[in-house]
C-alpha cells in the first residue's frame, strides 16, 4: 500500500496551469488559421498547416472569430482606459536593419551550437554499448510521414473582402458561394470511358487557357460556352465532375433552386450575382445541369413573366461573358436540346452530341463493373467474352450497362443468400464463407440480366440526331 501511494500521481495546480497554457497556444494557432483561410491567403495556410502541426480534430467554433475578438478587446480597454489600444506601430529604416543584423547574428549561433550539439551526440553514440537501429519514416519520397495533406482543399476569396458591394449584394453572394465546390470528387479523365471529343474540347476551353496563356491571345481566345446534349446515362455529368476535380478552377455547381426565387426580381439578381463571383474567383467554371429547366424556349402566351426576366438576365450575362477576357467557363448539359431557346444556343459556342458509348467503350465498361475477379470471400469470378458480351448491349446507354452489370452480381449473390438463409451457422461465422464453393459469372446469368434491365435510350436516337445535324457545334 505504501509503495502505490508513493506511484500514485498527484495532480497539482502547475499542472493545471501548464494544460491551460498549452490549450490557449492551440486556441490562438486555431484562431490564425481560420483567420488565414477566411481571408484567402491560400499558400500562406498552406504553409502555417505545414509547420503549426495542428491536431486534424480540431476546428474554431461557430461564433469565435479573430476579428470579433480583437472588436471585444478594444471595447473593453475603451471603457476601461477611455481609449482604444494602440495595436501596431510604424517602423524606422535603421531600426530594421538593426533587427536584420540581429537576426544574421542569432542564426549563426544557432548554427554553431546544432553543430556543437551533433558532435556530442555522434560521440555518445559512439561510447553507447547499444546497437544504433535507423529506421526510415518517410513512406513516399514526395511526402513525409505523419504530415497533413491540405493539397486537396480549396481555398476561397471570403465574401468580407470583396469590397464595394451592398449587404444585399453579399446575401444573394453566400447562398450562391453555398454551391461551390470544396472538395475533391475523385472524378478523373481517365474515369470517363470514351467521349474522346467532348474531353478534348474541355481541355481547350479550361486546361489550355491556364497552362498556356500565351497561346490565348489577339485573335484566339478560348470557347466560352458548351453545351452537353444527349440521352440520360451517357457521362454528361460524369464529365463535369472530372473537370471540377482535374482543373485548378473555382467549380459552381448551380441547380435550377439555386437561382430561382419565389419573390420579385431576386431571380435575375441571382443570376447576376452568380457571374459576379465567378469573375471574382476566377478562373471559374459555372456549370448547369438540365439546362432546359431555366433556359427553355420563350413563348409570350404560356410564359410566365418571372421566367421570361430570368431567362433575359442570363442571356445579358452569357453576352458579357463571350466579349470578356474574363477566365470564366459556362459549361451546361441537358436532355433535351430541342427545348432550348434559339438565343440561348447561340451563346453556346460549342453544342456537343454525347453519344451512346461505341463497341470498345461498351467492352471496357462491362471490364470496368465485371472484372475477372469479381469477389474474394466468398470466390466470384467472371468468365465471359468480354467483346460478344459488348456486341449484346448495342444501343445501351453507360449507366444501363452499369445497372445490367449490377443486376448480373446481383444475380449471383442471391445463390449465395439462398445457401446462407438454408444453414445458418454461415451467417454466424464469417469464416464459413469461404467454405462455400466458387461462384461464376457465365453468359447464362448474362442473358438472363439483358431480359431484365432494358436500353432507356431506344427510339429517341433518331431524335437526337436530327437535332445535332440541325443545331451541331463540334
Amino acid at each position: 500500500m505504501a509503495c502505490e501511494a508513493t506511484l500514485k500521481y498527484t495532480y497539482t495546480p502547475k499542472d493545471a496551469a501548464d494544460k491551460k497554457i498549452k490549450e490557449r497556444r492551440i486556441n490562438l494557432l486555431l484562431l490564425v488559421q481560420h483567420f488565414l483561410k477566411t481571408e484567402g491567403y491560400a499558400e500562406t495556410y498552406q504553409q502555417f498547416n505545414l509547420e503549426s502541426k495542428l491536431p486534424k480534430d480540431l476546428q474554431i467554433c461557430d461564433n469565435i472569430e479573430l476579428n470579433h475578438i480583437l472588436q471585444e478587446y478594444e471595447t473593453y480597454y475603451f471603457i476601461r482606459f477611455q481609449k482604444y489600444p494602440k495595436i501596431s506601430k510604424k517602423i524606422i529604416f535603421s531600426e530594421i536593419e538593426e533587427k536584420k543584423n540581429q537576426s544574421k547574428q542569432t542564426k549563426k549561433v544557432s548554427k554553431t551550437l546544432t553543430k556543437a550539439s551533433s558532435v556530442e551526440k555522434c560521440d555518445s553514440l559512439e561510447s553507447s554499448p547499444c546497437p544504433l537501429v535507423v529506421l526510415p519514416i518517410v513512406t513516399d519520397g514526395s511526402k513525409k510521414l505523419n504530415e497533413p495533406d491540405f493539397s486537396d482543399e480549396k481555398i476561397f476569396k471570403p465574401l468580407g473582402s470583396f469590397e464595394g458591394y451592398s449587404d444585399e449584394w453579399k446575401s444573394f453572394a453566400d447562398i450562391i458561394m453555398k454551391e461551390v465546390v470544396d472538395k475533391n470528387l475523385s472524378v478523373y479523365w481517365t474515369d470517363v470511358i470514351g467521349l474522346d471529343n467532348a474531353k478534348a474540347l474541355l481541355n481547350e476551353a479550361i486546361v489550355y487557357p491556364n497552362k498556356y496563356p500565351d497561346f490565348f491571345k489577339d485573335f484566339i481566345s478560348p470557347w466560352k460556352g458548351l453545351l452537353l446534349f444527349g440521352p440520360s446515362g451517357t457521362g454528361k455529368t460524369m464529365l463535369a465532375k472530372a473537370v471540377a476535380t482535374q482543373n485548378n478552377t473555382t467549380f459552381f455547381n448551380i441547380s435550377a433552386s439555386s437561382i430561382v426565387s419565389k419573390w420579385r426580381g431576386e431571380s435575375e439578381k441571382l443570376v447576376r450575382v452568380m457571374f459576379d463571383l465567378a469573375r471574382l474567383q476566377a478562373p471559374s467554371t459555372i456549370f448547369i445541369d438540365e439546362l432546359d429547366a431555366v433556359a427553355s424556349q420563350r413563348d409570350s402566351n404560356r410564359e410566365h413573366e418571372a421566367s421570361r426576366r430570368l431567362k433575359s438576365e442570363l442571356l445579358v450575362q452569357l453576352d458579357g461573358l463571350c466579349q470578356s477576357n474574363d477566365s470564366v467557363f459556362f459549361l451546361t448539359a441537358t436532355n433535351l436540346p430541342w427545348d432550348l431557346d434559339t438565343a440561348i444556343l447561340r451563346r453556346l459556342e460549342k453544342r456537343i452530341f454525347v453519344d451512346l458509348p461505341d463497341l470498345d467503350s461498351r467492352k471496357s465498361l462491362i471490364q470496368k463493373y465485371l472484372p475477372p475477379v469479381l469477389k474474394t470471400s466468398p470466390l466470384i469470378t467472371v468468365e465471359l467474352d468480354y467483346s460478344e458480351s459488348a456486341e449484346k448491349c448495342e444501343g445501351y446507354s453507360a449507366f444501363d450497362i452499369k445497372l445490367l452489370c449490377k443486376e448480373i452480381s446481383m444475380n449471383v449473390v442471391r445463390s449465395v443468400f439462398k445457401k446462407l438463409e438454408e444453414n445458418r451457422t454461415y451467417f454466424c461465422l464469417k469464416d464459413e464463407l469461404c467454405k462455400l464453393s466458387p461462384q461464376v459469372v457465365s453468359v447464362r446469368d448474362f442473358d438472363k440480366a439483358l431480359e431484365k434491365v432494358k436500353a432507356t435510350a431506344v427510339g429517341t436516337m433518331e431524335k437526337f440526331k436530327s437535332w445535332e445535324k440541325e443545331f451541331g457545334s463540334f
